[in-house]
């Protein structure tokens, strides 16, 4: 997966990336992957534009998805998106034009590597979608969520219909292509890598944080409980069914209440664990997609009207907060009494760790277990919570993951960490010049290995890497004539070059006194 172009024709509720074009750099690297990198001031459009590109594909989804496939009269916006994906080992250039607000579907065009064109229908363009759509976000901004939001609240509606025998059984279930790692679901990410993860890419995180294994945790699954809508609760499809029996008899012990219809369900993490989650899952990110797919049930504990309504101020673009937060203790699916233990020996609880740790087993964990093709990553702010060591390490990190995968990231940041370790050509400024009116380009010099002094004047026009409350006093006294002034506060100041500035100024003082 390669995005090489996009065009914002029209945008409505996010005027500002209006006729905002886009070329991305189509260095296409086996051995070392650069991610996009998306610098600027906080509302410079950033993170609007990972948002913009979701939006995009799942627009595209829901027309071209085989299944639960949704007649969509208006597109969200107008758009061009040019992409490369790698099928079978061959490369396809595909095209996808939106011009039109209402009743038009977009025009798309798919070349094969000897310039053939495929043809298209309906039923196959699908194969030429994104395989997977991952974002990731650190808050709770509505940037970026909403589309994974929305997809998620089509997905658990399905689930329902089926349960209740409202969809023809013949279609089944399909593979969701939007995930969204968040703070909600990063234990889902945690346990199924601790468990099925790669062994040699899961101790470059543990080692970070001192974590040697998991111990133990617990999964509660419920669908009757007095949150639960209707008298019979939510209703299960056959996977689901399947999946939960699975995962009883994979637990070490497990309790059923039946009036809640409710399973407590605990692992101990040893031998005989892991090879029972392995011979019913196969793998990290197939055991995370079961507990991922029971854990969009939760949408449907919050009642539908205010489901609906909340969907209708979506298509309004009236909505500015996420919609409520279930209850633990009113989820289909929680998790509880996870247990890692420390190369000291020491046993902790998962949620005593830093945020800084919850991000980096997210993050690289969602990434160490998601290898397929044709993936695109939209993270905002990934490294947000990250001690500066950690930042400084980030790209370094993130490219021994992920070397050798046809795979596609962007990502935002703020740390001049990030783009010193970044080409020039995949470093992308955002400069907002006006209400509406937003530039994008790249660096004018090359930013890999570049100093901070120079990131921090292109990115966010600093002239200076030392703080502002101590530049101004040693302006200040660069400026006086008080040789005992100058005597008396010069060692306050730790060493910078406006240090030695004022030592100059006052060795000038001193001539001139002579």
């Amino acid at each position: 997966m390669l995005l090489t172009r996009i065009k914002i024709i029209e945008v409505p509720h996010r005027p500002l990336l209006n006729d905002l074009e886009i070329k991305f750099s189509q260095e296409d690297d086996a051995t070392l992957t650069y991610p996009n990198i998306l610098i600027g001031v906080n509302g410079s459009g950033k993170s609007q534009l990972l948002e913009t590109i979701a939006e995009i594909f799942l627009y595209l989804d829901r027309l071209f998805r085989p299944i639960n496939r949704t007649i969509v009269n208006t597109s969200p916006l107008l758009f061009e998106i040019d992409y490369i994906l790698t099928i079978r080992n061959k490369k396809f250039f595909v095209f996808v034009k939106q011009n039109a607000k209402k009743g038009k579907s977009p025009e798309i065009e798919v070349i094969d590597e000897n310039e053939e064109e495929i043809e298209l229908s309906i039923d196959n363009f699908d194969e030429y979608l994104p395989q997977k759509i991952i974002g990731y976000t650190s808050g709770d901004n509505e940037t970026l969520s909403l589309p994974f939001t929305e997809y998620y609240d089509e997905y658990a509606d399905y689930t329902a219909r089926r349960a209740l025998k409202e969809e023809s059984k013949k279609l089944g279930d399909y593979e969701p292509r939007f995930y969204l790692m968040d703070y909600n679901t990063n234990i889902g990410v945690v346990i199924a890598n601790l468990i099925l993860g790669k062994t040699s890419k899961m101790d470059l995180l543990l080692g970070k944080i001192g974590v040697s294994c998991l111990k133990s945790f617990q999964i509660i699954i419920q669908t009757k409980h007095k949150a639960a809508p209707g008298t019979i609760g939510i209703e299960l499809t056959e996977e689901l069914d399947m999946w939960i029996d699975q995962l009883k008899n994979a637990a070490t012990c497990f309790q059923y209440f039946r009036v809640e219809n409710k399973y407590v369900l605990d692992f101990y993490i040893n031998a005989a664990t892991k090879d029972a989650l392995d011979f019913y899952f196969g793998s990290s990110i197939k055991f995370y997609t079961a507990l991922y797919k029971i854990e969009l049930l939760n949408n449907l504990i919050i009642k539908k009207a205010h489901r609906e309504a909340i969907k209708q101020q979506r298509s309004n673009r009236r909505l500015i907060t996420k919609p409520p937060t279930v209850a633990d203790q009113d989820k289909v699916l929680n998790y509880s009494e996870i247990k890692l233990e420390l190369v000291s020996g020491d046993i902790v609880d998962y949620l005593s760790l830093s945020d800084g740790e919850h991000q980096l087993l997210n993050i690289f964990g969602t990434i160490i277990m998601t290898e397929f093709p044709n993936c695109l990553y939209l993270l905002d702010e990934p490294e947000t919570h990250f001690n500066p060591k950690w930042r400084r390490e980030f790209i370094s990190l993130l490219s021994e993951l992920i070397k050798d995968r046809k795979q596609d990231y962007f990502l935002t940041s703020h740390s001049p960490f990030i783009v010193a370790d970044s080409k020039r050509d995949k470093v992308y400024i955002f400069r907002r010049f006006s209400d509406d009116k937003l530039i994008v380009e790249n660096p004018s010099k090359e930013t890999y290995g570049s100093d901070f002094d120079y990131i921090l004047k292109i990115a966010f026009d600093i002239e200076y890497s030392i703080s502002e409350r101590s530049l101004e006093e040693l302006k200040t006294l660069q400026k006086s004539r008080s040789i005992p002034k100058i005597e008396e506060k010069i060692e306050e100041f730790g060493d910078s070059a406006e240090k030695l500035f004022l030592f100059k100024h006052l060795e000038d003082l001193k001539a001139r006194k002579k």
